[in-house]
């Protein structure tokens, strides 16, 4: 049956976005590791990773419209394949911003660091690794009600941003770390704040693909709700 195949051809695509996604949250599990532990073994592990996980998502944006040619999908079905492309370049570029960190992990690996900025940045890693890993699993299991709270989860990366931001512009004391570890995890902050939104963008297309509506058309109309269910 060309309905069953074609079904059975979109299922393939989503299990090989979602075994990419489960790579890209190991190598933040080992990034945030690596930062706990010191350890720029682990962290070099994740060295290459960016060309690995950009040839995967290529595959998956090469069968994409290979699928739509070869059938007359539904409204629901292309809001699916948009999806899927668009997850996955989430997912792809999380990886790059995760294979950079690490980078700066062993490039710094014996460089002076102040306590209390690493305690702060290593704070954000986690932060934001559980932000993208959430926003995920709001995809993989369809759960949009968690997608609206995700984002007062990244509110706290972003309070998290700034406060190792300040950490770096004024340092409490003179021991303010080598100036090269300094002007790593400057770049470090960032990247983690964009993982952390990668995550938060992955809940919105979910509800985009369960609803049909935009996250903040979707978001209005909860609240709508709610404040009519108080009256």
């Amino acid at each position: 049956m060309p309905r069953d195949s074609f079904q059975q051809e979109l299922d393939n695509l989503v299990a090989g976005m979602l075994d990419l996604g489960r790579q890209v949250e190991a190598s933040l599990e080992n990034m945030v590791g690596a930062m706990e532990r010191r350890d720029a073994g682990l962290a070099g592990k994740e060295l290459g990773v960016d060309a690995r996980y950009k040839a995967r998502g290529a595959d998956i944006d090469n069968k994409n419209p290979v699928l739509q040619g070869r059938q007359a999908p539904v409204a629901r079905d292309l809001r699916l394949l948009y999806t899927v492309r668009t997850v996955t370049n989430h997912l792809v570029s999380s990886g790059t911003l995760c294979e950079h960190i690490c980078y700066a992990i062993t490039e710094t690996a014996d460089s002076e660091r102040n306590e209390e900025l690493e305690a702060t940045l290593l704070e954000m890693a986690r932060a934001a690794r559980s932000v993208f890993g959430e926003g995920l699993d709001i995809f993989r299991h369809r759960d949009i009600e968690r997608a609206r709270d995700l984002q007062a989860k990244d509110d706290r990366v972003d309070l998290l941003y700034s406060e190792v931001l300040n950490l770096i512009v004024n340092p409490f004391d003179e021991h303010g770390g080598a100036p090269e570890w300094r002007m790593r995890a400057a770049l470090m902050v960032h990247y983690l704040e964009r993982i952390a939104d990668h995550g938060v963008s992955i809940g919105g297309r979910t509800v985009f693909l369960v609803t049909g509506e935009r996250i903040e058309n979707s978001m209005q109309q909860y609240m709508d709700r709610d404040l009519g269910e108080e009256q």
